[in-house]
């Protein structure tokens, strides 16, 4: 007796419009902007061709912005125009850059396989008789530990397909839960916009998040509180022995708890210097049901790590060292970096190399002709140069 598998692409924070300047002075800053359109329509081309989805999940921040230009809408839905040719629905959740509202921009694709979470509400993705019910609202500003019990119950209930029950059930979110973190950082539930894990019902099987930009995977371990992984990338349930898996680049460990989990898929660029040393990618889900009776077999998650844009951040501390020898060192680390990224097989078509980022401290003398050079020089490796300035 054969098995039917259901897949699906979560990817979140895909911020387009971040960094994309209409008229750039520097145009690797453009270039910069132009890798999150990139990103997304490579991507979703891959997950249809190899990785065979069946339906896309977006859980926020779409745009960087409530209010994009034109330009950058246009690019935005062009990015995912090959889930719409192909006909794979997509659904998406306004986060708190677009102000928990997408710009009417994309209202052309408001057909059976655009489906945008305006406010709660809940839609039915059928394959093979298998009924899979995707609930969602658009992102909460304020206290949402005392709003969301209601706002799920509407969602749930205010479906395009009445009177139907689920094989599986997705929640769709982007808030802060208890227990998630970014680098050095763990978000507790005593914070009214943070929500708490217990909150979560456990008619969800699987909660698709987005806000926090670093991937990680959030479950309930058995003494009852929530617990948060980076490291395993790929997470397999046997639902005969209510066992998950986790596995990393390293080892295999197993753990028991109980649906639901809950993925950040993360943001699929770095956007900010906090978030150099973080991977970035997608997750594809994959549920596997037993005919006829549609019952739960296996399920698996697995983080797929792209690219991203290599980031260095330096200090130049003119109070320790003089400007010229900051300099030439800087210039040392231009050549090398260059080197490295496009020795790189999967970086050569790349025509951004890095992002170097350098703040000054102090007030020394230095040859405005040196840092003229320096400029010309990360223009010509392909390396877009910022500055910031600090007295102390």
């Amino acid at each position: 007796m054969g098995e039917d598998s259901i897949k699906f692409l979560h990817l979140s924070d895909s911020h387009f419009g971040a960094h994309y300047a209409l008229k750039p002075k520097n145009l690797h800053r453009r270039a910069y902007g132009e890798l999150f359109f990139q990103k997304v329509s490579k991507l979703i081309r891959k997950a249809i061709s190899e990785h065979k989805i069946d339906f896309i999940i977006h859980s926020g921040d779409f745009f960087n912005q409530s209010k994009p230009p034109s330009e950058v809408i246009n690019y935005g839905v062009k990015s995912i125009e090959p889930a719409i040719r192909e006909e794979i629905p997509i659904y998406i959740l306004p986060g708190n850059h677009e102000r928990s509202k997408l710009p009417l921009g994309l209202l052309p694709f408001s057909n059976g396989n655009f489906n945008l979470f305006r406010k709660p509400s809940s839609f039915i993705f059928e394959k093979n008789g298998i009924k899979i019910k995707i609930t969602g609202f658009p992102y909460i500003r304020k206290k949402i530990k005392y709003k969301f019990k209601l706002l799920v119950k509407k969602a749930w209930f205010n479906c395009n397909r009445k009177q139907v029950k689920p094989d599986y059930s997705i929640l769709v979110i982007h808030q802060l839960i208890e227990g998630s973190c970014i680098e050095n950082y763990t978000f507790h539930k005593g914070n009214h916009n943070v929500l708490p894990f217990q909150q979560i019902p456990r008619k969800f099987n699987y909660v698709a998040c987005g806000h926090i930009h670093r991937f990680q995977f959030l479950y309930n371990n058995r003494a009852n509180s929530s617990r948060s992984t980076n490291k395993s990338f790929s997470i397999r349930q046997n639902c005969r022995k209510h066992t998950w898996q986790f596995w990393d680049k390293h080892d295999l460990r197993s753990s028991s708890f109980r649906d639901p989990l809950i993925a950040y898929a993360g943001s699929i660029e770095r956007v900010s210097f906090a978030e150099r040393n973080e991977p970035k990618g997608y997750i594809i889900g994959q549920v596997q049901f037993s005919p006829p009776n549609h019952k739960i077999q296996t399920v698996k998650f697995q983080f797929h790590e792209l690219n991203a844009i290599r980031m260095v951040y330096l200090v130049w501390d003119l109070y320790k060292a003089n400007m010229d020898d900051y300099i030439n060192q800087t210039l040392d680390k231009l050549y090398r970096i260059h080197s490295e990224i496009l020795s790189s097989r999967n970086e050569r078509d790349r025509f951004l190399v890095a992002i170097l980022k350098i703040k000054i401290k102090g007030n020394g003398s230095y040859s405005s002709d040196k840092i003229r050079y320096l400029k010309q020089e990360a223009e010509h490796l392909d390396i877009y140069l910022t500055f910031s300035y600090s007295s102390t």
